[in-house]
């Protein structure tokens, strides 16, 4: 971003230090915010905060981790990355192997392959660690 012009404004734990700390409501937050910026790339703790954000900003909101729930922006540079490196993405066949219950990578993973053609996806964990299905819905296990 710097090397292209940009500036950041950056919160080092909005959590603790910021005006949610004192009971201001995320959207009060991004409203307040957005009038600083063009863009916002958030991270944040809680799931579906981003998607708030979104709802309440009128500048495009960036979702690069969702509490527990999603990660996009991993999702994508994985999805590139084996694009680059196999040559397609339609009908390969990917093993997500791990803490796929508590795992957000692993879920936006899942979700963005889920939109190419014939892709085989194999859930690989120890049984108290498996994805939800309620986390996944649509796919089968």
């Amino acid at each position: 971003m710097k090397r292209l012009g940009g500036e950041v404004l950056t919160t080092e734990n909005a959590r603790e230090f910021s005006s949610t700390a004192k009971g201001e409501t995320l959207e009060d937050s991004i409203r307040t915010v957005e009038g600083y910026l063009d863009i916002i790339v958030m991270r944040h703790f809680e799931s579906g905060a981003t998607r708030r954000a979104a709802m309440t900003a009128n500048i495009p909101v960036i979702n690069t981790g969702d509490g527990p729930g999603q990660h996009p922006s991993q999702a994508l540079l994985d999805v590139y990355t084996i694009e680059r490196e196999i040559g397609k993405l339609d009908g390969i066949k990917v093993a997500l192997i791990g803490d796929l219950a508590n795992g957000r990578k692993v879920r936006s993973l899942a979700y963005l392959l889920a939109k190419y053609n014939d892709v085989k996806i194999y859930f690989v964990s120890l049984e108290v660690v498996k994805m939800k299905v309620c986390v996944a819905p649509g796919f089968r296990f």
